[in-house]
């Protein structure tokens, strides 16, 4: 795939994200957030599609928890932190990336039960965390031997140092990557009708694979400003 380079105006003109489809990321942690951020760098035309995320300094709602998640995204659109490019309403895209940790199954319902509430909302849950997602852009689900979200952190370490990728997130941000990913994604998902993911996996795959269908991979860009 090439790769796009855009002006700083590209980025920083609010008229750029007027019109593109936006997806309004509510993230429970760090890894998530550049992730996230640099797949929208690298794969968004930002005048076609562009992800936005909501912290927890945009609301000052502290918290990892399913219901901290749902009081910051209200928040949010409520009362919209007046330094961001683009005012969002409850009819914009929001998803959820979150972890199992040890939060009570009960908020996961509550925060799938206000998703539903929303013109277009969706959760989407690693188990054990985020690792698990990063792990399957390494290797198959067979050869993952972590069994709890502290494990999952140091075997990740283990295998990214073993992959001699030069960095994270970027290394891990290739169409091969990508992909390979979601193809273990897909395999490890034993209970595809149920928003909670089976021990091992998670379903951060169908989020990718939604965000995808909006990437310069099928929006090719149009007269592109190169540095």
């Amino acid at each position: 795939m090439n790769r796009k380079r855009y002006t700083i105006d590209d980025y920083n003109k609010k008229e750029s994200f007027e019109d593109a489809t936006k997806f309004f990321i509510v993230y429970e942690g760090e890894k998530e957030l550049k992730y996230f951020g640099t797949f929208n760098n690298l794969f968004f035309e930002p005048k076609k599609a562009s992800i936005l995320h909501v912290l927890e300094k945009d609301t000052n709602v502290i918290g990892s928890q399913p219901k901290k998640l749902i009081e910051r995204a209200k928040s949010f659109i409520e009362n919209p932190p007046k330094n961001i490019l683009v005012t969002p309403s409850s009819e914009d895209k929001f998803r959820f990336v979150l972890d199992v940790d040890e939060h009570p199954i009960l908020e996961f319902s509550e925060l799938k039960q206000y998703c539903e509430s929303l013109f277009d909302a969706n959760l989407f849950i690693s188990n054990f965390c985020f690792e698990i997602w990063l792990l399957f852009h390494l290797e198959d689900q067979k050869n993952i031997k972590c069994t709890n979200s502290k494990e999952s952190k140091t075997e990740l370490g283990e295998k990214h140092t073993k992959s001699k990728l030069k960095n994270y997130p970027k290394g891990y941000l290739t169409v091969e990557y990508i992909s390979k990913a979601i193809e273990r994604g897909i395999d490890a998902d034993l209970n595809r009708n149920d928003f909670f993911p089976v021990e091992k996996s998670t379903k951060v795959y169908l989020l990718m694979q939604e965000l995808l269908q909006y990437s310069i991979l099928n929006n090719p860009v149009e007269d592109p400003k190169i540095l």
